[in-house]
């Protein structure tokens, strides 16, 4: 039996990057997958297979939050799993070269959506059958435990340890739990997606008091690396793991 047969995931952000390896990878393990982007032709592989759902949609939005809750439902007629990928980061920009446009456009996407979703999605997996109704997976950042990053990222990240924390207290007695991974340098095209290049301000700033980049330490991760960890938590296998932080960083988080 597959690792994740049986079971219907909404992906956010599998148009590219960790979510598209998340979504691919829970297909292969028999998932029913519904694959959510911004990007219109990103999900095109979903449409190409049997078990997957692509709908594209602005998770910023309350329109594109029920968008998927409805479409997800009408195709499969239930959800288990929510993996909320889909995120921008404020390229570490420092204060003063944050505006209130960036720190709004990076705390909705980052904190606000995966509470919205959450929210709409847990209407759906407590109407599932018996004691484990579902499993909801976060993905924060190493920047939620440091100051070295642009303040929207950081807190965003911040802020979003704080919501899984309350999100596995409050919902484990419906039978849905929630984790959290941090990743740390990861091979994406982040720069394109959060609309800019780093600021070099921002990225001196922070190898002048860390000493380091994931490059440093071991190189950075794989999506698929972080696709791998998101399977486990998702699965079965992790049926009493519920409020957990795990780092996919290669020691970067205790290399000091």
């Amino acid at each position: 039996m597959k690792r994740m047969e049986g079971k219907v995931a909404v992906i956010t952000g599998a148009g590219n990057g960790m979510g598209k390896a998340t979504a691919e990878l829970f297909l292969e393990e028999g998932a029913k997958v519904v694959g959510v982007d911004i990007a219109k032709g990103t999900l095109d592989y979903l449409n190409e297979n049997a078990d997957g759902l692509a709908v594209y949609a602005d998770i910023t939005t309350n329109s594109g939050i029920e968008d998927i809750a409805v479409k997800a439902m009408e195709k499969f007629g239930r959800i288990d799993v929510l993996c909320n990928i889909a995120g921008i980061n404020d390229l570490c920009r420092t204060m003063d070269e944050t505006t209130e446009e960036v720190w709004d456009r990076v705390i909705n996407l980052d904190l606000k959506a995966p509470f919205m979703l959450s929210k709409r999605i847990v209407a759906e997996m407590v109407k599932n059958s018996g004691n484990k109704k579902g499993a909801i997976l976060n993905i924060g950042s190493l920047a939620a435990y440091a100051g070295n990053h642009g303040p929207s990222y950081s807190a965003a990240k911040h802020g979003l340890v704080g919501l899984t924390m309350s999100m596995a207290v409050g919902l484990i007695q419906q039978g849905i739990r929630t984790n959290c991974i941090h990743p740390g340098g990861v091979k994406t095209d982040i720069e394109t997606h959060s609309g800019g290049k780093y600021s070099e301000k921002g990225m001196q700033m922070l190898i002048d008091i860390t000493g380091k980049w994931p490059a440093n330490i071991g190189g950075y991760a794989d999506t698929i690396d972080i696709a791998r960890a998101a399977l486990f938590l998702c699965s079965d296998e992790s049926n009493h793991i519920n409020g957990a932080f795990l780092p996919v960083d290669n020691g970067m988080s205790v290399s000091g």
